[in-house]
């Protein structure tokens, strides 16, 4: 790969809101393909790739950290992620609205008052949450996408605030 291929100014700026661009119109595809397999009783053709219309990421800081925040606030199912899914995105203010996937297991350890990279490690899937928080995309250098699959399929989709 050349290095033109990034152009130095752009790339801090729009690297990671292109690839959520792409994120959310691949999300969108498996959406209305989905839709229409079920309307068309096509669903037992493809099932597998019907099943999955969210892609999950993790966003990196400069640092080398993963950003994370908090969901449930008050309420006893209260949890911290890094685990997100792409809502809407605005490249032209370098924003996006971000739903927040909830790990099934904790990664907050309370003897350090830290999320632990082993911590993260070790969770099996995420699931939809109404919660939804907007971000400054100029503040991260790096984007993890992860396999559709590690999203559990609920029933009842959420659609956060």
């Amino acid at each position: 790969m050349s290095s033109s291929f990034y152009k130095k100014d752009e790339c801090k700026t729009f690297c990671i809101c292109e690839t959520l661009e792409k994120i959310k119109l691949a999300q969108e595809e498996a959406k209305e393909a989905k839709k229409s397999a079920l309307h068309h009783c096509l669903k037992d053709l493809d099932e597998n790739r019907l099943l999955y219309d969210t892609v999950p990421f993790i966003l990196q800081t400069p640092y080398g950290h993963p950003y994370f925040t908090w969901g449930n606030f008050g309420d006893d199912d209260c949890f911290i992620t890094v685990f997100f899914k792409v809502v809407d995105i605005d490249c032209e203010n370098c924003c996006a609205k971000l739903q927040l996937l909830k790990p099934n297991k904790p990664i907050y350890d309370d003897d350090t008052g830290s999320v632990e990279l082993d911590q993260i490690c070790k969770v099996d899937y995420v699931t939809e949450t109404k919660e939804c928080v907007f971000v400054e995309l100029k503040c991260y250098s790096a984007i993890k996408c992860l396999d559709p699959s590690f999203v559990q399929v609920n029933p009842k989709k959420k659609d956060c605030y």
